[in-house]
């Protein structure tokens, strides 16, 4: 086969643009072959959020009453249902055998007193006697020595004697008086004004603090209720000072109730991660009930800004929650936690900062070192 001169140089330059086609065909795929990324930026906010949260309402006080001393019930005053004012008497026990204690150091009492106005007596008499026994002495040989002495040492007997007197009264006055309060344990009253919620007891029932495990009666005062909510540990830093939450039940759903934010336990507890805080609301219509549960709304907010990120922005896997960071090109994944949620928005925690640009739309996909084409 013939090949002029002119067509070695022809072949050449055919091979080298066959060449630099190739390499732009292939320069060109892999642009195509990288992802696009669309970017978003990290934004600081500090909004007022409203979390739902369950609640339960408490009596503003509720007491148990059981016995405290031994006897047999006689009258019974109270019933389920009876609204008691403070010191009101709910029921009266029967104990003969304390009654006689009771009777027996009254009559010590009265025996002391009177061994004691005797004792003072002769010890003035003493007193006496030996006055005017020292002033007859300075008469020489009208008393001797020895009937000073005697007169002295009956004097300071009678001095002694009066002193035992005395504490034996003041015993005797304790004995009483500790008599006393347990005959008054008899009477059983109201600590305060609220309504009888339990009676479990009927008369002629015995009754004591030693067999007893029901309460005799519980009174509770419902004027006044406490609303207790459970906040979460990651809100347990958000409730405002004098703040307010609105709640509903469920004998009243769309009737919604106000309760001011009173105190808190400032501290989460272990088994569940919450802390307990209490909100006052007054009862005064009784339309509320002790025992209700509650859908409590609870305003909360940061004390300072935080970060937020969109939704589709996270990435769940197995080893936590990330955002894709985008620098220069290359998607870097960034280890944050979760917060609190607003709309398309969540509150993200790590190292991260107001507007840095981040994957609008992460995956897991999207592999950490990964080079990418950015869309804004």
């Amino acid at each position: 086969m013939y090949i002029s001169k002119f067509s070695t140089p022809l072949l050449a330059v055919s091979f080298t643009v066959l060449l630099s086609c190739k390499h732009e065909e292939k320069k060109e795929s892999t642009a195509i072959a990288l992802p696009v990324v669309r970017a978003t930026t990290v934004k600081s906010l500090q909004p007022s959020l409203q979390a739902v949260l369950p609640g339960e309402l408490k009596p503003w006080n509720k007491v148990t009453i059981f016995p405290r001393v031994k006897g047999y019930v006689g009258t019974v005053r109270a019933d389920r249902g009876t609204v008691v004012k403070k010191g009101q008497v709910l029921a009266t026990l029967e104990a003969p055998e304390l009654l006689s204690a009771l009777n027996q150091a009254q009559a010590q009492v009265a025996s002391a007193e009177a061994t004691l106005i005797e004792q003072k007596a002769r010890n003035k008499a003493s007193k006496l006697t030996y006055t005017r026994m020292v002033e007859t002495s300075h008469t020489n040989g009208a008393v001797s020595a020895n009937e000073l002495d005697m007169a002295y040492s009956r004097m300071l007997a009678d001095s002694a004697l009066t002193m035992a007197a005395q504490s034996n009264l003041l015993a005797a006055k304790a004995q009483y008086t500790s008599q006393a309060q347990l005959a008054s344990y008899l009477t059983v009253i109201a600590p305060f004004d609220g309504t009888v919620t339990e009676r479990n007891i009927s008369p002629g029932e015995l009754v004591g603090p030693e067999s007893n495990t029901r309460p005799m009666f519980v009174v509770e005062d419902r004027s006044k209720l406490r609303l207790t909510v459970a906040v979460p540990e990651n809100l347990s830093n958000s409730i405002p000072d004098k703040s307010a939450v609105t709640f509903s039940v469920q004998a009243d759903p769309l009737k919604e109730y106000r309760a001011m934010f009173a105190r808190s336990s400032n501290s989460v507890q272990e088994n569940n991660r919450t802390m307990i805080a209490e909100f006052d609301i007054e009862n005064r219509s009784g339309d509320l009930k002790a025992g209700m549960y509650a859908e409590v709304k609870l305003p909360v907010s940061r004390n300072k800004p935080t970060l937020f990120v969109p939704r589709a922005a996270l990435i769940q896997s197995t080893e936590g929650t990330f955002v894709v960071n985008l620098r220069e090109n290359v998607a870097e994944w960034l280890a944050v936690q979760k917060g609190n949620t607003l709309d398309s928005l969540v509150e993200v925690f790590g190292p991260i900062r107001e507007g840095q640009r981040i994957a609008a739309t992460a995956s897991e996909e999207l592999r950490n070192g990964q080079a990418v084409t950015i869309k804004n």
